[in-house]
C-alpha cells in the first residue's frame, strides 16, 4: 500500500508534541513499544479536544489530498518539482521554462522547512509551485515521499512519520545550506541558474516545524524576508527536549532579537495548536517589524493546505511589497485601512509596519 499523507501525519505528531508542551489535556498515552522496535521520535495520541478533533480530520484527507493531480500555480510563469540536479539532496520548484522567466527579471528564492520538519518535500507542493509560478526558485530539503510524483511504497508495514530517521529530518542547517548551493550555482558557468538568481531576493519560510527552521536559517544575514505559517518558540518546552526532534526546541525567545529583516506572521485562530506560541513570539519581537494576521477557524495549516490558499496569497503579497516595493501589494499590510485590517476575518497586530 502506498504511504499516504507523510507530511500531514508530520504534522499531527508535532501538534501532539506541542499540546504536551502546552498542557494541553490529552487522552491516555499509548501502550508502550516493545523494546528494540521503538520509533525515532514517540508522542502521545491527539488530545482529546476539539483543536485535537479537527486535527485529526485534517489527517484523515490526507489521502485524498495526495491523489489530486499537480497543478502548475497561477502565476505568470507555469511551475514544476523535481529532485535538486547534482545529487543535491532538495526538491526543487521552479518556473517550467526558466530561461523565458529570467528573462523578465531575476529569480527570487524561497527557502521553505516543511510541517513536522518532515524530509517529504512535496507535502506542502500546491503552495510551493503557486510561489514558484510567481517568480522563484523554492529550495525545499528533503525528497518527494508524498503526491503523484512519489515512488511507490513496496507492501506491507511502512515506516510512519514517528520512525523515520531523524538525521533525514529538515533543518536549519539544511535550509541555510540551500541558500548556499543555490548562490554558488548562480555562479556557475553550465549551471541552469547562472545568473538567473538575485541574491539580495532570499526569504526563508515554513510551516509547525518548519517555521521554527525558518525562524533560525532568518538569522543568516543573506535572508532578506522571513515568513512563518501556523509556528511559534514553545512557551514552555519539555525539559529535555523532545527525542528525535531537536528542532522544535533549538531556537528561544532571545533568539529572536538575532532577526534583522521584516517577519510575517500567518495564525490559524484558537484552533491552530501554534496560535499561543505564535502570539507570544509577537510580543517578545522588539527589533524588526513584524506583521501577524490571525484567522480564528482556520486551524493548523488551514490556510496553506489547499491548492491557490489564502495563507499563500498573503505571503505572496508580503514577497511583492518587500522585494519588489509594490505598493499595491504592501496595503495588504500597511496603512490604518490596510486590507487584512479591515477583514472581518483576520485579527491583525503589527508593529514598525
Amino acid at each position: 500500500m502506498r504511504n499516504m499523507g507523510t507530511g500531514f501525519s508530520a504534522v499531527l505528531l508535532i501538534a501532539a508534541a506541542i499540546a504536551m508542551a502546552q498542557g494541553t489535556q490529552a487522552a491516555a498515552p499509548a501502550p508502550q513499544q516493545a523494546p528494540g522496535n521503538r520509533p525515532a521520535m514517540t508522542f502521545p495520541p491527539l488530545p482529546n479536544t476539539a483543536l485535537g478533533q479537527k486535527a485529526a480530520l485534517m489527517g484523515s484527507l490526507a489521502p485524498k489530498w495526495n491523489k489530486v493531480p499537480d497543478l502548475e500555480g497561477s502565476g505568470k510563469f507555469p511551475a514544476s518539482y523535481a529532485a535538486a540536479p547534482n545529487g543535491a539532496d532538495y526538491v526543487i520548484y521552479e518556473p517550467k521554462d526558466l530561461v523565458g522567466a529570467e528573462a523578465k527579471g531575476k529569480l527570487g528564492v524561497y527557502v521553505w522547512g516543511s510541517g513536522g520538519c518532515s524530509p517529504d518535500a512535496a507535502g506542502s507542493r500546491f503552495h510551493l509551485t503557486e510561489i514558484a509560478s510567481h517568480g522563484y526558485v523554492v529550495i525545499v530539503p528533503g525528497k518527494i515521499l508524498s503526491g503523484p510524483k512519489a515512488p511507490p511504497q513496496t507492501e506491507g508495514p511502512q515506516a510512519g512519520p514517528g520512525m523515520q530517521d531523524p538525521a533525514e529530518r529538515a533543518t536549519a542547517e539544511k535550509m541555510v545550506a540551500g541558500i548556499d548551493w543555490i548562490l554558488a550555482e548562480n555562479q556557475r558557468k553550465g549551471s541552469p541558474y547562472f545568473g538567473a538568481i538575485d541574491p539580495a531576493h532570499i526569504a526563508v519560510a515554513g510551516f509547525s516545524c518548519g517555521g521554527l527552521i525558518a525562524l533560525k536559517a532568518g538569522f543568516d544575514p543573506r535572508v532578506s524576508a522571513v515568513l512563518i505559517e501556523s509556528s511559534g518558540i514553545l512557551k514552555n518546552p519539555p525539559p529535555g527536549g523532545l527525542a528525535g526532534l531537536p528542532q522544535m526546541t533549538a531556537v528561544k525567545k532571545e533568539d529572536l532579537d538575532k532577526l534583522h529583516t521584516p517577519v510575517l506572521y500567518l495564525l490559524g485562530g484558537p484552533e491552530d495548536i501554534a496560535e499561543p506560541n505564535g502570539l507570544d513570539d509577537f510580543e517578545q519581537i522588539h527589533k524588526s517589524p513584524i506583521f501577524l494576521g490571525d484567522q480564528p477557524g482556520a486551524g493548523h495549516g488551514g490556510l496553506i493546505s489547499v491548492p491557490n490558499a489564502e495563507g499563500t496569497k498573503i505571503e505572496l503579497d508580503w514577497l511583492d511589497w518587500q522585494f519588489n516595493h509594490d505598493a499595491v501589494a504592501g496595503h495588504t499590510f500597511t496603512g490604518p485601512d490596510c486590507e487584512l485590517c479591515h477583514d472581518f476575518r483576520w485579527q491583525v497586530k503589527r508593529k514598525g509596519i
